[in-house]
């Protein structure tokens, strides 16, 4: 074969295999529902499809041929597909990075290496989720703490918190700041105002797979109003206490590196401390993306069971006594993930949105109660069948932490006006003797 037949099949693959990536339906002007196909791993971006070619991107498994695809597209429909709309289709989700094949490889190559070789990491969604442009992002945030959505304007001195407790840790939402803004500001308040802290353990959702339940990184972290460094000694004197745990030793903290490349829920927290503290006061953070608790949902065994767990809550807890400052921890965590988008069949109704808040006011009194096991518990209940995304990191926050009490700041729900999701979310403090 020629090498123009080379680039003919790398083009028009024989059996299309789409990448993992995610797809939502779209409703748009007049009642047309499409489909966008977003990369949670950011190596593409994103397309939105008509329905019919959505169905055809589903169908490109790797197994099929392009008239094996046609023939089930058939059958899926009962109406014929032309091999030329297939191949138009498979030529556009090529063209984007959405389809495994070489090319996509020999981008992931480069920019994998690009990125592992930067001692800072990109912001990745500027522009995006929150204002790319400095003093736009300046006012974006500073907008969220105005009252009656947000907790008013920040105090510049940093007094203690009632009764004379002190703040040892926040939950801060990780949802977009256009949905989520003002609750993050009742996080951040507190934080700002109760805490001279020098140093924050943000404990972020890991929300694509990874291969260990924490992942460290000594990169610091990019945002439009500067660099947020990292503590890179905690960072080593914390993977060291691990790798001399019995079972930490046979873990690579920096494995999952990659994960945090695109994940957004530590972003988001180093993009608020910059726009907040940058310039005012000396900090630095300790990045620490925490992985998937289903496991533990499933087994209805508490993750306290589990070694890897034990061993990286007393490593934690141990590099933080060791710190000659101040530090505070921030759980970085939304709550529930409901309606068609997310996998449930009905549309979300009043009724249906009531008991969600009910569901999520009980999880959150386990919290702020605090009781990290009775929080896991209400969680895996019912199998966290309403997709509680924080679980992992508001958990092990709660147990590091060690707060003798919490304090609700701030509930919120945002709801698509079409009925098919939901994602609630919450600000809290915790607080310890």
């Amino acid at each position: 074969m020629s090498s123009n037949d080379d680039t003919a099949a790398e083009v028009q693959p024989f059996r299309p295999r789409l990448r993992r990536v995610e797809s939502f339906p779209v409703n748009q002007p007049g009642g047309e529902v499409v489909f966008a196909l977003r990369d949670p791993e950011g190596f593409s971006g994103s397309v939105v499809l008509p329905y019919h070619a959505a169905a055809l991107a589903a169908l490109m498994d790797g197994t099929r041929t392009l008239a094996e695809i046609q023939a089930d597209f058939q059958k899926q429909f009962n109406q014929p597909v032309g091999l030329a709309d297939v191949e138009r289709v498979i030529g556009e989700l090529d063209r984007r990075y959405f389809l495994d094949n070489d090319r996509f490889r020999a981008r992931w190559k480069a920019e994998v290496e690009t990125y592992l070789n930067r001692p800072v990491r990109p912001a990745a969604h500027a522009g995006g989720a929150y204002e790319a442009d400095p003093q736009a992002l300046t006012a974006q945030i500073a907008s969220y703490f105005t009252a009656p959505t947000g907790p008013g304007a920040l105090v510049e001195q940093v007094t203690a918190g009632s009764d004379g407790q002190k703040l040892c840790a926040v939950l801060s939402p990780h949802i977009d700041f256009r949905r989520g803004g003002p609750a993050f500001a009742w996080a951040y308040k507190k934080l700002i105002e109760e805490s001279a802290a020098d140093l924050f353990v943000i404990l972020g959702t890991a929300h694509n797979p990874m291969r260990n339940l924490f992942s460290l990184t000594k990169k610091g972290f990019d945002t439009p109003l500067g660099t947020v460094e990292t503590d890179r000694m905690f960072v080593a004197r914390l993977a060291s206490k691990m790798s001399a745990s019995p079972v930490g030793k046979d873990l690579n903290l920096f494995g999952d590196e990659l994960a945090h490349r695109q994940e957004h829920s530590i972003e988001f927290q180093a993009v608020f401390l910059q726009s907040l503290l940058g310039g005012k006061r000396p900090f630095q953070i300790v990045p620490i993306l925490v992985g998937s608790f289903h496991q533990f949902v499933r087994t209805h065994e508490s993750p306290s069971t589990s070694p890897e767990v034990s061993a990286f809550v007393s490593a934690l807890r141990s590099t933080i006594a060791e710190h000659k400052g101040q530090v505070c921890l921030i759980g970085s965590g939304d709550l529930a993930h409901i309606g068609q988008r997310f996998g449930d069949r009905a549309f979300l109704d009043a009724e249906r949105l009531k008991q969600q808040a009910t569901s999520d006011q009980e999880l959150m009194a386990a919290a702020c109660r605090p009781d990290a096991g009775g929080f896991f518990e209400l969680i895996a209940r019912d199998e966290d069948r309403n997709r509680v995304c924080g679980l992992s990191p508001t958990y092990t926050m709660l147990e590091v932490a060690q707060p003798t009490r919490g304090e609700l700041l701030r509930y919120d729900q945002a709801v698509e006006l079409d009925g098919t999701s939901c994602v609630s979310f919450a600000a809290a403090a915790f607080y310890r003797d």
